[in-house]
């Protein structure tokens, strides 16, 4: 058995998932926004953190996909500004997000991956995935949608090009095209 390994940290889990931290000064509430890359200086919150008046934290997240700007509270009491930040972090989906973004960039990126069999019929059911057997192609907007999945979801893909299906990493290998474009 392997010896259980310390959580990465915050700063690395938000590097992972392509987001940023953002406090608003004019604030009067003291909240910290979890934010996505979406082109605006700003970025689309897609949670946050909430301090109580007894000194405890709550937890917000994007958690239905399609409301704009809606955040619902996925936890109370917490002790701590980071145990809030990686409780909304575990809850957020903002995959709609992401998709939207990538779709109109227009980019004809293509990924393959080999996948158990079993996640094949599971994943192909997702817009922008194809395959038969254990390998999968992937558009970009596709991978994007994952990578909008939170951590907790028994697959999502991070920013270092890997597919996690229960927990387990599947390199994304992108598609080069040739010069005819095929």
């Amino acid at each position: 058995m392997d010896p259980p390994s310390d959580p990465p940290s915050l700063t690395t889990l938000l590097a992972e998932r392509g987001l940023f931290l953002t406090k608003d000064e004019g604030d009067a509430t003291a909240a910290v926004y979890l934010c996505v890359r979406d082109g605006l200086p700003g970025g689309y919150p897609i949670g946050y953190a909430l301090p109580s008046r007894t000194g405890t934290w709550f937890a917000y997240a994007r958690s239905r996909p399609g409301r704009i700007f809606a955040c619902d509270q996925v936890d109370a009491g917490l002790w701590s500004l980071e145990s809030a930040l990686r409780s909304a972090l575990a809850h957020a989906r903002y995959g709609d997000v992401l998709y939207a973004l990538e779709r109109a960039t227009g980019n004809p990126a293509t990924y393959r991956v080999k996948v158990p069999r079993s996640w094949t019929a599971h994943l192909t059911a997702l817009p922008g995935i194809t395959g038969r057997g254990g390998s999968l192609r992937l558009t970009a907007a596709a991978v994007a949608f994952l990578r909008g999945e939170p951590e907790r979801a028994d697959c999502h893909a991070d920013m270092a090009g890997r597919l996690w299906l229960a927990g387990q990493p599947y390199a994304l290998r992108r598609e080069t095209r040739g010069r005819d474009g095929e």
